[in-house]
């Protein structure tokens, strides 16, 4: 049977006609409804048209009943057979015997035959196309249908004038009865007794003549009163019958349309219609025609609403409206409507969707009706159709999916596939949205019948029509496109498409040549898709696509359909035709840009911008950007790689290989040690030199002996072709840039020179997009037509090594550019560092980080604390370092512990014993040269920093900067020249144990116990920040207690604070005398030995800040007064007993035992409170006022008086001269000052610096003096003055008083 299948052609197994006719599968309803036996036969009813019967005679019912009109969108694209639907719809609503009897309406027939089987409609059909309006379009058309029908002429017409003729012509004859006789005869029926309206009903006229006073009524009457209607028609229907066809389509000559609508009801009633039916066809195309006057088309949209809604009600019979569209009214106002209508047509246009419903017949509906009015199969060819569509069954899924374009207009399955083969749903979905666009005129039947007749000969059963094909039905005759855009359009891809042809006849030698063919259709598809870029079929035409589209058109042993429709679309783009666009490199999309302007005159005027050197550029830039190249202007362009976790620089050279002037021995070297460098060459030459030239001048480098970390990048030479696309593209962008289109484009008008920028934009796109994609095929990296290429390199070795040992790199294919130019770096970087670890195994190409190596160290750091190398890592830390620490060696990192390895102390150790330095200092800088050695070489130095600092940690070396004394670690950012790591003698076991243990109960630092270099610094530096902390503060507290002692009590030097004092200013002298040094100070701190306990040394020494500030805050003459009071034998002298008591015993014990600073602070206040309940019991009765004394100005004889202030006013005896400390002078006590001798009462200097609390402790000083001096003379006047040290001026100013 398979072999049977394929000697059949389309016209073995299916009926179709080898011609289609003009009037095939179209419906005129202009000319009536008189052919409905056949178009109910002829027509498919599916579940969905069945439903749409439905609905529509649902809303016939629902007018009928309530009397109101009604209106619905009768919905549907082009060739969905509205006309066809309508022509049905009057068949089942006149009870037409063929609609009643076809099987698929009777259970509709019945559900409404209870109001519809007695109903008698009148159908008027309207053809909109080249009206003037809608008045006299309905009104004229609605006269028509009428005089077709025999009805009596309705009066829609403006009679005035045509009553004013009748008039005269009454005057004229002067006789009634020759007037009657020239009407027609028959006058209205006379009314029965209980009526008193005639009967207009002409065709019903007995047959009597007009009186005189019935045309003297009627000439009178107003509008709209039943004798002038009677006379009206009579008129219309007589003698003026010529007037009712010359009024049609005058506007002017018609009643408005809401008064006209209600006259057609009228008259519908007198002639026994119970309802009207109006199918207005053509209302969006017409509206369309007019959008250029947008005042008339808001006019004409205002109005549709009269047909449902008027101000003349009088309707005795309702008026339903079926308005046919292909398009939403509300496109028109998306598309076409621009400026002040838009609001008001906005507004009608919402107001009509409100009220009009909508009955649609869908797309879905295609499949089925082209099955039983087309695809009708010859008797006994069922199983071959079945067979032959197993074939289409078998396609891979890409092409089924191209094919059934499930989401497509017609929304077809695979039995709807199966039901319209040949045909294919796609194609289907492109004619929907394009037919009533382009071919109003024929139905989407008919040219679906044109396409297959056209095939029917030579399509053989189990092919496909390709989709292309659409395009020669669609093409033809696009004068009545559906918007002038569209036709200019249509105009444009007709003009394209002869050019192409030519191109392909040229090429191929002749139309019938198979491969023109299937070009051909490729190009009459991207037509197709460029017209209508929303159909989903025809969206992202890959070649693939393209291919399964017009499947069986495209045929190749050696490559897919796709590779060979995009190969054929390139040569075409490199042919001229940029109006051909790709996009994409590996498999491109293909779109069309239809122009009409002629681009080829512009650029044969800036053909000398084609040239050697644009070429160069163009092709440089493009690498570099591929390459990721940064293009700086210079010789050596530069670009930082990662390799191995590791930045790195790589230098590019463009440049012609092998030109010696051009490029230089040396330029093949890096200019920069640890650089690598690669030298690319251009894809093309001067005539006569080839890429051979290019390798012999890389293999004479090789014999003069040049070793080089580089690589030479040899290129295929493109072909002509190529290399003419190139220049053609140069003059594109020459063009585009900096307006120059507009200079050389002057002579074109504003809007085509916008075009000509879009069309050459694209070229270049284009262009841009295949030459991209060329140099890959010409760099070594892909593969490509062999056309492509004029020259190509020597056995296939595009890149060449000047490094010793690496002898063959190769190209990673089908891999870009920036790949390839990585995998060849890391190549050549493998062969320069072998031994260089990998710090990015997962490949990220990051480079490892300043921080992140900080990060791993820290951690080693932790771990060698102990010196057990061992540590639990953070969870969100082990990734990082498994990532540095594996590869460096530095240890092992699992699920949580970090175990250090030890083995670069061993490595370094080694190594330095190689080189006999078995002691000293080894500097940072060596480390790194033996780390080299050790054949670990190109590492980042901070990578080697790492190493060394991990060393220093598992050698306990410390370290030292430009041969100084030890300092801590600087940090890895300044390992660098001057550091070295140092072998520092450390503390013996016993001594670091004993100055930890000293140091935590003395100053309250703590270090590990573990004794390393770096524990013994972070120790000596703990205790260096304390001593130099608390040395001055100690020393200054053992002098105060040394000072004050007889006002403290412990005049004698061996008290227990006074001998804790002197051990902590000796310890801290002997750790200052080695403080430089940690070893030193630290067993300084080990081996010194006191005759008091730790704990109370320490206490000494971290309270002497606090000590000192409650010794300076004492006021010593105000304490030494109150011991005067000690003895009295009051209440006072047991008070100041009990002080003096309690400051002496705690000045006497040390600072471990009892707290001095608290101590102290309470004495002063009850010291002044002692002084002031002392004065206040001393103080005399009040004496009556004496006469002022005048007091001698004291002389040299008055040394024997003391003064409160600093001049001796009032002078007062003091007592004893000689000196004596507290001793007595009249009986008046003197109080002691630490030192002896008689204090300078009443004197306290105040620095203005520190003003608040110097001032407050002076007044209370004095304020105490005071009390005490009255409390021991009363009745003695005290004067009280102060003054200033120095004045400004250096003079001395006497006290203010």
């Amino acid at each position: 049977m398979a072999e049977r299948a394929a000697e059949l052609y389309l016209r073995d197994v299916l009926d179709i006609p080898e011609e289609v006719l003009a009037g095939d599968y179209k419906v005129e309803l202009t000319g009536g409804f008189d052919e409905a036996d056949q178009r109910i036969d002829e027509y498919v009813v599916t579940d969905q048209l069945k439903q749409a019967f439905r609905d529509s005679l649902s809303l016939v019912k629902a007018s009928v009943r309530s009397g109101k009109s009604n209106a619905a969108y009768l919905h549907g694209s082009f060739g969905s057979g509205k006309s066809h639907f309508m022509t049905v719809l009057h068949a089942l609503l006149e009870n037409h015997p063929a609609a009643r009897r076809k099987a698929e309406f009777q259970e509709l027939v019945a559900e409404h035959d209870d109001w519809l089987r007695d109903q008698k409609f009148m159908m008027v059909p309207f053809h909109l196309v080249g009206v003037t309006d809608l008045d006299s379009a309905i009104l004229g058309g609605y006269a028509a249908e009428a005089r077709r029908l025999g009805l009596s002429t309705p009066p829609v017409h403006r009679s005035d004038a045509m009553l004013r003729d009748a008039r005269r012509q009454r005057e004229f004859l002067a006789d009634d009865a020759k007037f009657a006789q020239w009407l027609g005869g028959s006058a209205p029926e006379r009314p029965e007794p209980d009526d008193d309206l005639p009967n207009l009903d002409l065709g019903a006229a007995s047959g009597s003549r007009w009186t005189s006073a019935e045309l003297d009524r009627a000439l009178d009457a107003p509008v709209g009163d039943p004798l002038r209607t009677a006379l009206e028609s009579a008129l219309l229907d007589g003698p003026f019958s010529t007037y009712a066809y010359g009024a049609r389509g005058a506007a002017e000559t018609y009643l408005p349309l809401e008064n006209g609508l209600a006259v057609m009801s009228r008259h519908a009633e007198r002639h026994g219609y119970t309802g009207l039916i109006l199918f207005l066809d053509e209302l969006i195309l017409w509206l369309q025609a007019h959008m250029s006057n947008q005042e008339k088309v808001n006019n004409e949209v205002s109005k549709l609403v009269k047909l449902i809604e008027s101000g003349d009600s009088d309707r005795p019979v309702p008026i339903v409206s079926f308005i046919s569209r292909q398009r939403n009214l509300s496109q028109l106002v998306g598309e076409d409507v621009v400026g002040a209508d838009v609001k008001n047509l906005e507004a009608a246009v919402q107001y009509l969707a409100g009220r009009f419903k909508v009955v649609t017949l869908e797309d879905t509906n295609l499949p089925e009706i082209i099955r039983k009015r087309i695809l009708r199969p010859r008797p006994g060819m069922e199983p071959a159709l079945a067979e032959a569509f197993a074939k289409v069954e078998s396609y891979n899924a890409a092409v089924k999916d191209a094919l059934l374009d499930a989401h497509g207009a017609t929304q077809a399955g695979w039995d709807d596939f199966r039901d319209v083969y040949p045909l294919s749903p796609a194609l289907l979905n492109v004619l929907v949205a394009l037919a009533g666009a382009l071919q109003r005129e024929r139905t989407g039947l008919k040219l679906l019948n044109t396409m297959l007749s056209r095939r029917r000969d030579d399509l053989r059963l189990g092919d496909l029509i390709p989709l292309g094909d659409l395009w020669d039905v669609l093409g033809r005759d696009v004068g009545e496109a559906f918007t002038d855009h569209l036709k200019q359009e249509a105009e444009t891809a007709r003009h394209f498409h002869a050019k192409v042809r030519a191109h392909l006849r040229e090429k191929y030698g002749s139309e019938e040549h198979k491969d023109f063919r299937a070009d051909d259709r490729i190009v009459k598809t991207l037509i197709l898709s460029a017209l209508a870029p929303d159909v989903s079929a025809l969206s992202r035409l890959t070649g693939a696509r393209l291919a399964a589209l017009n499947q069986g058109s495209i045929q190749s042993r050696l490559s897919t359909p796709g590779s060979v429709v995009g190969t054929r679309l390139r040569e075409l783009i490199a042919a001229g035709f940029g109006e051909i666009r790709a996009d994409g490199d590996r498999d491109p999309v293909f779109t069309l840009h239809l122009s009409d302007l002629d681009v080829e005159p512009l650029l044969e005027q800036v053909g000398e911008q084609d040239n050697l050197g644009a070429r160069r550029i163009w092709v440089k830039n493009k690498l570099w950007k591929l390459l990721g190249v940064s293009d700086t202007g210079a010789f050596v362009s530069e670009r930082d790689i990662v390799w191995r976790g590791s930045k790195r620089t790589v230098e590019f050279v463009f440049e012609n290989v092998r030109d010696p002037a051009a490029l230089p021995a040396e330029q093949f070297r890096p200019s920069v040690e640890g650089r690598i460098r690669f030298v690319v060459d251009y894809p093309f030459d001067v005539r006569d030199k080839y890429p051979m030239d290019d390798a012999g001048r890389v293999d004479e480098l090789r014999r003069n002996g040049l070793e080089a970390d580089s690589l030479v990048w040899l290129p295929h030479h493109m072909s002509a072709q190529k290399a003419n696309q190139l220049g053609r593209l140069l003059k594109i962008r020459y063009l585009l840039e900096r307006d120059r289109l507009d200079d050389y484009a002057s002579h074109l008008a504003s809007d085509q020179r916008i075009r000509v920028r879009h069309q050459l934009q694209a070229q270049a796109d284009n262009l841009a997009s295949q030459l991209t994609a060329l140099l890959q095929q010409l760099y070594g990296i892909s593969g490509g037509d062999d056309g492509n290429v004029s020259a190509e390199v020597r056995d296939g070795q595009h890149v060449l090594s000047l490094r010793p040992g690496h002898d063959r790199p190769r190209l990673q294919g089908g891999a870009g550019f920036e790949y390839n130019m990585l995998a060849l770096a890391d190549g050549l970087y493998s062969r320069i560092y072998p031994k260089h670890p990998d710090l990015d195994l997962t490949h990220t190409r990051k480079a490892v980080t300043m921080g992140e190596l900080k990060i791993v160290l820290s951690w080693i750091t932790k771990a060698m604390e102990d010196r057990s190398g061992r540590t639990v890592v953070d969870r969100d830390r082990l990734g990082l370092l498994k990532r540095i620490v594996h590869p460096l060696e530095l240890g092992e990192v699992h699920d949580g512990p970090l175990n250090v390895s030890f083995e670069w102390r061993r490595r370094i150790d080694q190594l330095a014993a190689r080189h006999g330095r078995t002691s000293g200092d080894y500097s940072v800088e060596e480390i790194r040269q033996w780390i080299a050695e050790y054949g670990w070489t190109g590492l980042d130095k901070s990578v080697s920093s790492l190493i060394i600092a991990v060393y220093a940690l598992l050698a306990d070396r410390d370290w030292v900067l430009n041969g100084g004394r030890p300092e801590q670690f600087p940090g890895l950012e300044a390992v660098g020249r001057g550091w070295a790591l140092r072998d520092q003698p450390k503390p013996s076991e016993q001594q670091y144990g004993r100055a930890r243990a000293r140091a935590a109960a003395l100053f309250g630092v703590s270090v590990p116990e573990i004794l390393s270099g770096r524990n013994v610094r972070n120790l000596a530096e703990q205790i260096r920040e304390k001593a130099r902390e608390l040395e001055t503060p100690v020393n200054d507290v053992r002098r105060a207690l040394e000072a004050h002692a007889r006002s403290l009590g412990i005049q004698d030097p061996d008290t227990p604070r006074r001998r804790s004092a002197r051990h902590a200013a000796d310890l801290l002298a002997r750790l200052s005398a080695v403080r430089d040094q940690s070893t030193p100070l630290v067993q300084a701190l080990a081996d010194a030995d006191y005759d008091i306990s730790d704990q109370v040394l320490g206490s000494a020494l971290v309270s002497a800040p606090a000590v000192l500030r409650a010794l300076d805050g004492v006021q010593w003459g105000v304490l030494d007064g109150v011991s005067a009071f000690a003895g009295r034998g009051d209440s006072v002298g047991a008070r100041a007993e009990e002080l003096v008591r309690d400051v002496t015993d705690t000045a006497r014990t040390d600072e471990f035992v009892r707290s001095l600073p608290p101590v102290l602070e309470a004495a002063n206040e009850r010291a002044v409170a002692l002084l002031t309940e002392a004065s206040r019991q001393a103080r005399p009765e009040p004496e009556p006022p004496r006469p002022p004394v005048d007091v001698p100005v004291p002389g040299p004889g008055d040394a024997g008086r003391v003064s409160l202030t600093d001049h001796g006013e009032p002078a007062i005896p003091s007592g004893s001269t000689d000196g004596a400390p507290g001793g007595e002078t009249d009986g008046v006590p003197h109080p002691r000052t630490p030192g002896g001798g008689t204090p300078n009462h009443g004197r306290r200097r105040v620095e203005s610096t520190h003003l608040e609390r110097a001032l407050s402790e002076a007044v209370a000083g004095i304020e105490a003096e005071v009390r005490a001096f009255a409390a021991a003379n009363p009745g003695v006047p005290i004067d009280i003055a102060w003054q200033p040290v120095d004045e400004p001026d250096g003079s001395d100013r006497g006290p203010d008083r």
